[in-house]
């Protein structure tokens, strides 16, 4: 009897554990906070939906060290709670909501300071409500922590009671008499909103801010095409060495009158062909290069134009930076010159080559010919660089490019940073294996 008692018991242990081993919880975290009219931190408030999926016996544990009067809408469930966790237990039937509020006593993510100017002079609220006049109310907002967040704020007034002077800032939706405003920041690490109103009797209208962690919309795609074109840069740096090699061998030897023309020279016109077909290859390849990134330049310009914010003018004054440099440099055009001289230097070679098989006075204008392709000067009235000319230009070009691909290949770093915070990312305090999802809700209540 009592060995018939143990293995029921451990039958039912064994579908306790099955029936449970399914259960997957999700930690969805609003978070609200009330602020005062500069900006300043009045109340934290937690409002946690917690979803259990699955069938079985549940129990999960969350981190409790920033929470204070915690309070279960779940009569069903029980609840434990102590300084650093609160523990949750009980039945689910397949899908269970558990809903879970708590004041917070957290540092965080973003700090707000807010302005006020009364027509064009910086005051108090209680020093412009009630009255006409022009308002000015600017929010800046700063990251406390290395994290991206996008920021909307949303506002909502009658028409008969303001004007707005900088539509061009924000989404507007007009319904009847109800004016609803939509604005966008990313602070990275600050951000900037700033709305302009008039009124007769003028009051401060309610805001929310919506904080959602989430990554800026950054295109990362040139760096690859920075590092063909690299590449394709230190070829010809290679090739030009080379070159410069094989004249530099065949003018020792013609300046020791030990005519010795040495075999990679009777092979070099065709060389020269080859390559000079993959520089204009190339050359097309990087004309593309522009373009790419003047669809980046136009959006940081649209931004800038229609926000006026630091930041985005910021950015844009980089976007121009690059943008000079890249029309400064003119890669394409530059790789096309290659193209063109390694083709003059093809016709010429054989050219040499026939005098060569001709006459020995061939000889010198071969000498000249190797002193113009590494020094430079003229062939048939037209003015080209040399090789060793040439080699510096490239080396300077390397150069740059290559910075620009380190600037990107740090930004790729801070972005893959940024994605590894990201993954479940908690506030108010983790739930071992839950996925997590948090929101911040910053709200300025209305001031008549």
């Amino acid at each position: 009897m009592k060995k018939g008692i143990i293995i029921l018991i451990f039958l039912l242990m064994i579908l306790s554990i099955s029936s449970s081993s399914g259960i997957t919880v999700r930690n969805d975290e609003s978070i609200y906070v009330l602020l005062n009219y500069d900006g300043k931190v009045r109340r934290v408030d937690l409002v946690n939906w917690i979803e259990i999926r699955g069938r079985g016996r549940f129990s999960i544990v969350k981190e409790g060290r920033y929470l204070k009067n915690a309070k279960l809408y779940n009569e069903d469930t029980q609840i434990s709670i102590n300084s650093q966790s609160i523990r949750i237990s009980g039945d689910s039937k397949g899908q269970k909501n558990l809903y879970l509020t708590a004041s917070l006593n957290k540092k965080l993510p973003l700090d707000f300071k807010i302005s006020y100017k009364y027509n064009g002079k910086i005051s108090k609220p209680e020093e412009f409500i009630g009255k006409k006049g022009d308002l000015e109310i600017e929010v800046k907002i700063k990251t406390l922590e290395d994290l991206p967040f996008r920021l909307v704020m949303s506002c909502e007034f009658s028409a008969d009671d303001f004007l707005l002077k900088n539509p061009e800032d924000f989404m507007v939706m007009v319904l009847g008499k109800t004016v609803r405003l939509t604005g966008f920041t990313y602070p990275i690490p600050e951000g900037k909103i700033k709305l302009l109103l008039r009124g007769e009797k003028l009051r401060i209208p309610a805001f929310t801010f919506t904080a959602l962690p989430s990554l800026p919309p950054l295109d990362l795609s040139m760096k690859n095409q920075g590092k063909a074109f690299l590449d394709a840069l230190e070829g010809f740096l290679l090739l030009n060495q080379a070159h410069q090699k094989i004249l530099k061998g065949i003018l020792d030897n013609l300046n020791s009158q030990n005519i010795n023309i040495p075999q990679e020279f009777l092979t070099l016109p065709f060389t020269l062909v080859k390559y000079q077909n993959k520089a204009y290859i190339i050359s097309k390849e990087l004309e593309s290069y522009p373009q790419n990134f003047l669809k980046l330049y136009n959006f940081i310009k649209e931004k800038a134009k229609e926000k006026e914010e630091e930041d985005w003018k910021k950015a844009l004054d980089i976007a121009e930076e690059v943008r000079f440099e890249i029309e400064k440099n003119n890669f394409a055009k530059e790789v096309k010159e290659i193209g063109d001289f390694i083709s003059d230097l093809s016709f010429e070679s054989q050219k040499a080559l026939n005098l060569i098989n001709t006459s020995l006075q061939g000889i010198q204008k071969i000498e000249e010919l190797m002193n113009t392709m590494l020094y430079g000067g003229e062939i048939e009235r037209k003015k080209l660089p040399g090789l060793i000319d040439m080699e510096k230009n490239i080396k300077q070009s390397i150069e740059k490019l290559q910075d620009n691909i380190n600037s990107l290949e740090k930004v790729e770093k801070k972005i893959k940073n940024w994605e590894n915070k990201l993954k479940n990312y908690n506030f108010a305090g983790k739930i071992p294996g839950a996925i997590s999802n948090v929101r911040f809700y910053f709200r300025i209540e209305e001031k008549r």
